[in-house]
């Protein structure tokens, strides 16, 4: 993420059609042709989507749903001491996870003194809100694991790191749009789940990439979708009161029409990670 000095919602600038064609060729690959029209074979696939959208209960066979006990841990980890306890419990019995906050609470970034193994303890020096971020990022990372889908088994990575990316400017950004920074940084980490959904019926359906590249339209129309299924299964998760309202309206327009602070947080931080990794 750039650095913390600059004004963060002057140097992220809203997304654009550019911005959608950009983000498309850096997490797939394949070319996106402004003067091609759209193909029959692209609209079949976005039909394909607008079906699987009529029936949001169906989503999951699409986009992968967080562990259920993300919320839970989140509701958790508050300033409450008995919460706190009760978080530590679950986290104690994920070894993955538990590792995970002791490795960041042994950090440079947080070593003082001696090492602790002790998990309260590393949860009272790296504080709640590392705490939270190391377990939303630890829960999230394996929903973009590899798939044996070419298509969707080269953009995952990318989507991991520009999900890393975004997450990081939401946090930044959120504090001058009075938005909860974890409630940014969460909307930054989940929001590409949705392409996971587009990507993945757009690779099952093999003779859509019969012609070399796709058209610029049918690659906007796929960031739609993307949008679209991320908000329905957002509005399903119940990770947090912000992240299914903001879910609930992405069902009706899309993230650019949205004028809530939230979504406003999300599009500024979407285009700046777009820019900055199509660029690297």
């Amino acid at each position: 993420m750039a650095g913390a000095q600059r004004n963060p919602l002057e140097q992220a600038p809203a997304t654009s059609p550019v911005d959608a064609c950009r983000f498309f060729v850096y997490a797939t690959g394949q070319s996106c042709l402004a003067e091609r029209s759209i193909t029959t074979a692209e609209r079949e696939v976005l039909h394909i989507l607008d079906q699987a959208l009529e029936t949001p209960r169906t989503l999951s066979n699409w986009i992968p749903r967080p562990p259920a006990v993300l919320p839970r841990l989140l509701a958790c980890l508050r300033d409450d001491e008995s919460s706190l306890r009760e978080a530590c419990s679950l986290i104690r019995a994920d070894p993955y996870l538990a590792a995970e906050v002791l490795r960041l609470a042994n950090s440079a970034r947080h070593q003082h003194g001696a090492p602790v193994t002790d998990l309260e303890r590393a949860v009272t020096r790296v504080g709640l809100d590392g705490v939270r971020r190391t377990v939303s990022a630890s829960l999230v990372r394996p929903l973009f694991d590899s798939t044996r889908d070419p298509l969707l088994g080269q953009a995952l990575p990318r989507l991991w790191t520009h999900a890393q990316t975004k997450s990081d400017w939401c946090q930044a950004m959120a504090g001058d749009r009075g938005v909860d920074a974890f409630d940014a940084y969460l909307a930054g980490l989940t929001h590409n789940l949705g392409w996971i959904g587009a990507l993945k019926v757009l690779g099952r359906n093999a003779s859509t990439g019969a012609a070399p590249g796709y058209s610029a339209e049918f690659a906007q129309a796929l960031g739609r979708r993307s949008e679209r299924m991320f908000g329905c299964s957002a509005e399903q998760w119940q990770i947090s009161e912000a992240l299914s309202r903001l879910g609930a309206a992405l069902r009706e327009c899309s993230l650019e029409e949205l004028r809530e602070a939230l979504a406003q947080v999300l599009r500024q931080a979407d285009a700046q990670a777009t820019r900055e990794l199509a660029a690297a």
